[in-house]
């Protein structure tokens, strides 16, 4: 009982809502005393069971068909037509909620692509019935079923492309709220009563006149397109509903553009007008809304990467500093085993400490490029610039090799000019960028292979290179080298090791000293490594 009462409330008003609003609708114009040019119940019934829901069909009926009855219609008229605006909602509500991405608000293209084809299809489902109901029951001759047919569907049409929107866009928030100004919105307010009443009440004494109808269609598009950049679809359909009302009460009271000797004449020349006006202010909110939704999707996709980027930076700090911890107890214990603090070792404990020597070292390293790519990353490592000799930052490298050049036969050797030359940069900065490029040579070259240090002036700046005649690096994979963590080899089957920082690491320092590396390589014949730095 509860819930038949609780749909019997709604289906009322409803259909009392109906009643009030066909008899609005029915004060221009009707043609044989039912149709009419102007038929907001069509916009009212839609927007109803979009939003309720269809269960509230009842309501239409009742309303259509009393409508009917009140204008002396006989019961089957009634009851056929108002089947028939029962069918249009009905079949269009069935239609809209089909379409992908469709919203109550209509800020999308597609829900105002599928309210056009509801708009102009499914309204002729109650144009048909209607006019076939009243020329059966006698009450139109077969002389007046095309002008009433056209009256009818016309009618509803615009119901459907005016009232409905306004209905929907103001119970449904919005997907982006606009900027609210009130003194905009004022401002909005005053310059569409200022050209109603200049476009369609010019005639009228005391106001004034435009010179030409293109100037007065410019000055309505120019508001149409106003409300909608800075109102949304809300703007755009509010405004076009006002101009719209402002412009139907002056036809009919024989003032504005649209008035001739016919008043039928009038009313149908404005509504065909309303018609592309409504459709075009329809289309230029939801595309309008799109793009504003689109940037809102940007702005908020950046900021979850922001944040995500932030919490990789915090964990990837502190992961580095908590493996530090067991690595520094590995490496002192090593030590210990090493000098013979808990006896006399025998070779192979020797040996097999040295590995482990080798390895804490190794990814101690790693540990520490990780660490450094995190700092440069979020900021917090401080480069400050002095003139530093390329000589000095040469032999401050060199040793870092040594070991590698040694065991691996490498000839290593430096390509200066005679005049010595200097750099602005930060002092260590620029030495652990050289000891990157310089342990990446080192890794890609094999034995008895060259590695050059070399330096010259350039146009004010000095470039500084480290050339191999390791393997190198195909072109395809030449641009990504600079990602981080790229590894031109995947897989645990690997044969070069490290976890692809150093040359991003690289780069981010040369960047912090206004200065820039490039990569030039040959696959198979080797690679060069420039770093272009100010002159001091």
């Amino acid at each position: 009982m509860h819930v038949r009462l609780k749909n019997a409330i709604p289906i009322a008003v409803l259909a009392a809502a109906y009643i009030v609003a066909a008899r609005l609708g029915l004060t221009f114009d009707p043609v044989a005393g039912f149709a009419t040019l102007v038929w907001p119940p069509t916009g009212i019934a839609l927007a109803a069971l979009l939003i309720f829901g269809p269960r509230l069909w009842p309501g239409i009926l009742i309303g259509a068909s009393i409508t009917s009855m009140m204008l002396g219609g006989s019961l089957a008229v009634a009851i056929a037509s108002g089947v028939g605006n029962t069918l249009e909602a009905v079949a269009g509500v069935y239609v809209l909620r089909r379409v992908r991405g469709f919203t109550l608000s209509l800020e999308t293209f597609g829900t105002i692509l599928g309210l056009i084809f509801v708009a102009f299809a499914c309204t002729a489902i109650s144009a048909t019935t209607g006019v076939a109901s009243l020329f059966f029951g006698h009450v139109i001759p077969s002389a007046q079923i095309g002008a009433s047919w056209q009256a009818w569907w016309i009618g509803d049409l615009i119901g459907a492309l005016l009232v409905a929107p306004i209905i929907l866009v103001w119970t449904s928030p919005p997907r982006v709220p606009c900027s609210q100004n009130k003194w905009e919105a004022v401002a909005l307010a005053a310059a569409v009563v200022a050209v109603s009443l200049v476009t369609f009440f010019g005639d009228a004494p005391g106001i004034p006149v435009l010179p030409t109808p293109f100037h007065q269609a410019a000055v309505t598009l120019a508001i149409l397109i106003w409300s909608a950049l800075r109102f949304g679809q809300r703007g755009a359909v509010t405004t076009n509903f006002c101009l719209t009302t402002v412009a139907v009460l002056a036809t009919a009271s024989h003032h504005g553009p649209f008035v001739v000797a016919d008043p039928h004449t009038n009313l149908l020349s404005l509504q065909t007008s309303i018609a592309i006006v409504a459709i075009s202010c329809l289309l230029l909110g939801a595309a309008l809304s799109e793009r504003r939704w689109a940037l809102e999707q940007a702005h908020q996709a950046l900021s979850d990467a922001e944040r995500a980027n932030s919490a990789k930076t915090a964990f990837m700090q502190i992961m580095s500093h908590e493996l530090r911890t067991p690595l520094n107890a590995i490496a002192g214990f090593t030590e210990l085993l090493c000098t013979g603090v808990y006896g006399a070792l025998n070779p192979k404990q020797i040996e097999a400490l040295g590995r482990i020597q080798r390895n804490e070292k190794e990814l101690l390293a790693q540990i520490d490029a990780v660490l450094t790519f995190v700092q440069l990353e979020s900021g917090e490592t401080a480069l400050h610039s002095e003139p530093v000799p390329v000589i000095d930052a040469f032999d401050a490298v060199e040793p870092t090799i040594a070991p590698e050049v040694r065991s691996k036969h490498f000839v290593l050797q430096r390509e200066l000019p005679t005049t010595p030359l200097s750099v602005r940069a930060d002092r260590q900065g620029l030495q652990q960028l050289l000891t990157s490029l310089v342990s990446n040579a080192s890794k890609f070259t094999k034995d008895g292979g060259v590695i050059t240090l070399g330096a010259e002036r350039m146009d004010g700046r000095v470039r500084i290179w480290v050339r191999d005649t390791g393997v190198g690096i195909s072109q395809e994979k030449i641009d990504q080298v600079f990602e981080p963590f790229f590894q031109a080899e995947r897989g645990t089957t690997r044969q070069f090791d490290g976890v692809g920082l150093g040359l991003t690491i690289a780069r981010q320092l040369a960047r912090g000293m206004a200065g820039e590396l490039n990569i030039t390589s040959e696959e198979g014949a080797g690679t060069t490594a420039s770093v272009l730095l100010p002159a001091a």
